[in-house]
């Protein structure tokens, strides 16, 4: 697959596929992904504000994500439930097909799940842990893999700073 512009791609993904195979041209779906997310560190980035909230033994995700925006998650590596407040947003995940979800919507993140979204308005997406913890970098640690991407280069300057970008958009 050629990458070429965030409209291609998008383009691509939010059309009429029944099946993510007809998006995502090779076997692995993480790779492609991978891919699409290292083509994406060489565009402008986009800012997806996040707000933090916690009670007793829970806490609260709040990420929006501009109309137009195409976001990669990281591996989530818990089951939590998450909720779309406001928005309109097309997910792809492995071995599922291509949903269009509109606000207001409720569902279920399972442990081993990474998104590909395709933003077509401005959306509000909350996720909720259930932890004790309230450090955001130990929280990161415990709720998402955040290996490095094989196809970006750990040298690059922009990484430290794609890294926390990543980090950024648990969902």
């Amino acid at each position: 697959m050629t990458l070429e512009t965030t409209e291609n791609i998008a383009a691509r993904f939010v059309g009429n596929y029944k099946d993510p195979t007809e998006f995502v041209a090779y076997q692995d779906p993480h790779d492609e992904l991978n891919k699409i997310e290292a083509w994406l560190i060489e565009q402008p980035q986009v800012d997806c504000p996040l707000k933090h909230s916690f009670t007793p033994n829970m806490y609260i995700r709040e990420i929006f994500m501009p109309a137009g925006s195409l976001v990669t998650s990281a591996l989530h590596l818990t089951t939590h439930p998450f909720f779309i407040l406001k928005g309109d947003v097309s997910v792809w995940y492995y071995d599922c097909p291509i949903e269009r979800y509109k606000a207001p919507y409720s569902g279920v993140t399972k442990a081993g799940t990474r998104r590909l979204l395709y933003n077509h308005e401005d959306t509000i997406w909350v996720a909720c842990y259930a932890t004790q913890l309230t450090d955001i970098e130990e929280l990161t640690k415990s709720l998402v893999c955040t290996d490095m991407n094989p196809f970006m280069d750990i040298n690059d300057p922009r990484m430290p700073l794609w890294d926390q970008n990543k980090i950024k958009e648990l969902q």
